[in-house]
């Protein structure tokens, strides 16, 4: 069976993040009984599952759990806040579990023990609403048929016997794997079959079996088992000594079944146990090995398309049709392999309705979170990455930024805090922003922090630079280091974080309006358009996302400043021009702006001209990390390879206009 436990991880993955996710969404006070189906089905099916896979702790737990969410979907017991408190720990802890089973990890069994005690408390207690309320109507059983191929290294017995803990069932035919004769039973249970299939998809094969749907002999079109053992059917089938037949009804007769399934069509829920997936699993390391490989391909390509342009278009027709055949495919394979990589940032996003609302409650303070944009792409590897730098954003707004109540109040705020997380693609690069309703950064506040530690500060930084003092390391304003904050950690590493991603953080802020952080990142790292430029007599590739546009300059378009370098003036807007020769001690690069060419380029909130020798030309390079197999360099992001086989490196603009920047400040200090 251990042949199926990564699907049962994954299964169980979804199926807590599912649970997690639909209780900080209930109102306790009115719950909806769709969600509370929900929520049972999900620790039914992480209980049967669980005790297929031999894991007794995660077995016992969500069976303790599963039995107060029973009574809780059926009306006898009234669902309260402090149930959702002790139900979202009993998640933790299964999640501790999980990771303990996957071999990642050590699970409390002390934890376990202390929820799994709370829980049984909360289901041994009587309540003044199941006085009051009257019996619940009978709880309907449901009749199912279940047929299962037979599979050498699956013990069918063991995985029926799970399912006969939940209700009466009967084998009709034993499985035999020779003569590849199904397994037939008939189960009665209050599970439908939904619920039957999630709990048989964690054992077999969701193409392996299925399930009929009984409604009952005086149904027209049903089609299945009956448990009346007469009057016999017209039509039917009568198997002898077991108190059931098998019959279907008469061509013509109205019914609302399958014919190809026997499922009932009305219950499209059902189908869960039938094949035909439209999506499957595939490990990571796969994909990854995919996309280098499309990465080879790409420079391959690449070196076929600069051999072909020494070659005569005419006598090498063919040839160079075909060369450019294969750049359109793989462009096309490089995409469709790329959109394999990329997640939706409901992932990350989906963790922090709990984060907010238990720190809130630590806190004292009343928060409303709004999401949007869950259903922006980014690279999985990036999704990986930001759950860290946003856990801390996301405190920081919480602790640092909203108010409490009292003090929103005296403000003339709501003294409900509002906390918003948004997604959007802008150019190439999509921005992740936190934004809070708070209390904003204080100017005075900061700079006053900076000096003291040392920092250069003077009034003359504009609000963008104040902002950027946060994330100096060992940096904090708060008045006391609490267990949330205050020791001057987290900022520095969200910088650092975001920026080895090859993004930047940018922060706007507003006093009694709030503050707005954003995180930019590239849609990927692994393959990229870029502009292939040459300075003296090497070859460097600037991201095609950040060039604006490339110009000669006329000579008295460009100034020089005292002790600042020159300045370039485009339509009325003067830029810092930033040799790349001199910046990277290129020989025989040029100096004079007005021989050379200017790349404007936005870093940041600004813009800045680079001087270069020449543009040589656009086209997709693969990138390759510098420092797993040199060092970091400053003003580098990575390298790739070229056509003709050499090695470039890839500028990395926003470093290049932070030191820039560094330079022009040290000047006025």
């Amino acid at each position: 069976m251990s042949q199926f436990h990564q699907v049962f991880f994954d299964e169980a993955d979804e199926h807590l993040a599912s649970m997690e996710s639909l209780l900080l969404g209930m109102d306790p006070s009115c719950p909806q009984q769709e969600d509370l189906h929900a929520v049972f089905r999900a620790a039914h099916s992480i209980k049967g599952g669980a005790a297929t896979f031999g894991f007794a702790d995660m077995a016992d737990l969500t069976h303790v759990l599963e039995g107060l969410l029973d009574e809780v979907r059926r009306g006898t017991r009234d669902l309260s806040a402090d149930m959702v408190d002790v139900i979202l720990r009993a998640k933790d802890a299964l999640l501790g579990m999980l990771a303990a089973h996957k071999g990642k990890g050590v699970s409390d069994a002390a934890l376990a023990a202390t929820i799994k005690a709370r829980l049984e408390t909360l289901a041994a207690e009587p309540t003044a609403a199941r006085a009051e309320r009257k019996p619940p109507e009978e709880t309907r059983h449901w009749t199912l048929y279940l047929e299962l191929d037979p599979l050498a290294d699956v013990d069918i017995d063991a995985v029926l016997e799970s399912l006969a803990e939940h209700g009466d069932l009967s084998v009709v035919q034993r499985g035999e794997t020779v003569e590849n004769l199904p397994w037939v039973a008939v189960f009665t249970s209050p599970l439908d079959a939904a619920e039957v299939a999630e709990s048989l998809a964690f054992a077999v094969p969701q193409d392996s079996f299925r399930i009929n749907v009984d409604h009952g002999v005086e149904e027209e079109g049903s089609f299945g088992l009956f448990l009346e053992a007469s009057p016999e059917p017209d039509n039917g089938v009568w198997l002898e000594g077991d108190g059931f037949g098998l019959f279907e009804p008469p061509p013509g007769d109205g019914g609302s079944s399958d014919p190809a399934t026997g499922i009932d069509a009305a219950k499209p829920a059902a189908r869960a146990g039938l094949g035909g997936e439209s999506s499957i699993r595939v490990n990571i390391d796969k994909v990854d090995l995919l996309l280098n490989l499309v990465g080879e391909l790409v420079i391959t390509q690449s070196m076929l398309e600069q051999s072909g342009t020494r070659l005569d278009p005419v006598a090498h027709e063919r040839l160079l049709s075909g060369i450019g055949a294969l750049q359109r495919n793989a462009r096309e394979l490089q995409e469709a392999v790329m959109s394999i990589r990329m997640t939706p940032i409901a992932f990350v996003f989906n963790r922090f309705p709990r984060v907010v609302r238990d720190l809130a409650g630590r806190l004292g303070k009343r928060v409303e979170l709004q999401m949007s944009g869950e259903n922006t792409e980014l690279d999985k590897g990036f999704i990986e990455k930001l759950s860290d730098p946003l856990t801390h954003l996301v405190r920081n707004s919480l602790d640092h930024g909203i108010e409490a109540p009292e003090a929103r109040q005296a403000r003339g705020k709501d003294p409900v805090g509002r906390l918003t997380l948004r997604a959007f693609h802008q150019g190439s690069n999509i921005v992740i922003e936190v934004s809070d309703d708070g209390a904003g950064l204080s100017r005075e506040r900061i700079l006053s922090t900076a000096r003291q530690r040392g920092l250069a500060a003077p009034d003359s930084l504009s609000d963008a630079e104040v902002w950027a003092l946060i994330f100096e390391a060992g940096f904090s304003t708060a008045d006391e280091v609490t267990d949330v904050s205050g020791r001057g950690v987290g900022m520095d590493v969200v910088k650092r974080n975001i920026q080895s991603m090859g993004g930047r953080v940018e922060v706007d802020s507003m006093a009694d309006v709030g503050t707005t952080i954003g995180i930019h990142l590239p849609l990927t790292l692994a393959i990229m358009d870029g502009m292939s430029v040459r300075i003296g007599a090497e070859t460097y590739v600037m991201p095609l996302g950040a060039v604006l546009e490339s110009l000669q300059p006329a000579p008295h378009d460009i100034k020089s400043v005292a002790a600042r370098g020159q300045v370039v003036c485009i339509r009325g807007e003067y830029l810092p021009i930033v040799s790349l020769g001199r910046f990277f001690a290129i020989p025989e690069a040029r100096e004079m702006p007005s021989e050379a060419i200017l790349v404007i380029v936005e870093a940041g909130h600004g813009r800045l001209a680079l001087l270069v020798d020449d543009l040589i030309g656009q086209q997709q390079f693969v990138v390759k990390n510098l420092e797993t197999n040199y060092r970091k360099v400053d003003g580098i992001s990575g390298a790739t390879i070229l056509g003709d086989g050499q090695v470039a490196l890839i500028l990395d603009i926003a470093a290049i206009a932070r030191h820039n920047q560094r330079a022009a400040q040290a000047l006025d200090a």
